[in-house]
């Protein structure tokens, strides 16, 4: 991980601008990056309390774990809903450290706000983002997660397993578990990131990653923002039975305009 400003004081250099070359290729090598203190103490009070309004007023997606359980639930694309939330999925400084990762422009495709709820939540399995996203013509694709509470460990913090965004050929899992297609996967070392509030992680949407259940008595809270490649179409996966839906376009047709911002 690497060190950011203290947003305090208004003189330090922008975080994008200060990420060593080796962050970003390890991001490259590895699949995601910690950025710690992306967000001042002002900005986590303010996209909070909008956060825990919209987890309130919005209607929620709730994924139920197949042992019973909740996993989480979620405010699907909050980013069209609220003035907050949009400003934080569009932050400039996490967009800008998105695009100096991905290594090209980008564009957001949505958010998601995410609840992980305390005592009793499932954990989150190994899963990829990639198969749920209707998305062509986009080498890059990405997901900002910012903590908007603490997440230890013990709160369900996101594990990644390094350099799984690395798929052979046509192999991704659509349907399937990522060890059924990949067994090897099983011993490749996994690597648990707790984040404090104001934290970001950022990983490839190939990435092979998970999340603990939340055995503490508080929340878990995050928004968690998928950019994707300024020239991407939609491209639906008729196989996925979990992929995003996209009301406005026509397979084919360009993801852009207002509900697609390009983040530059």
């Amino acid at each position: 991980m690497t060190k950011a400003p203290d947003h305090s004081s208004g003189s330090e250099i922008p975080i994008a601008e200060a990420l060593p070359v080796d962050l970003v290729e390890r991001y490259r090598r590895d699949g995601y990056v910690h950025i710690p203190r992306v967000l001042g103490a002002m900005e986590i009070d303010e996209f909070l309390t909008d956060a825990h309004a919209q987890l309130h007023q919005q209607p929620t997606v709730s994924w139920d774990a197949p042992e019973g359980g909740k996993v989480m639930d979620w405010v699907a694309e909050p980013e069209n809903a609220s003035a907050p939330m949009r400003k934080l999925a569009l932050h400039p400084e996490i967009t800008a450290i998105a695009e100096r990762l991905a290594g090209r422009p980008l564009r957001m495709f949505k958010s998601e706000l995410l609840r992980k709820h305390s005592s009793g939540s499932a954990p989150t399995p190994l899963h990829i983002d990639d198969p749920a996203f209707p998305i062509a013509a986009a080498p890059v694709t990405l997901t900002a997660w910012v903590a908007l509470v603490d997440v230890p460990v013990e709160r369900g913090c996101l594990t990644f397993i390094p350099g799984s965004h690395r798929w052979p050929g046509d192999t991704l899992p659509v349907n399937e578990e990522p060890f059924d297609v990949r067994p090897e996967l099983r011993w490749w070392p996994q690597v648990a990131v707790p984040l404090r509030a104001g934290d970001c992680t950022f990983h490839h949407s190939r990435l092979v990653h998970s999340a603990g259940a939340n055995h503490t008595d508080s929340t878990r809270i995050s928004l968690a923002s998928v950019y994707m490649d300024a020239q991407a179409v939609y491209h639906p996966n008729p196989d996925s039975w979990y992929q995003d839906k996209v009301p406005d376009r026509e397979p084919g047709q360009a993801l852009d305009g207002d509900r697609y911002p390009r983040l530059s």
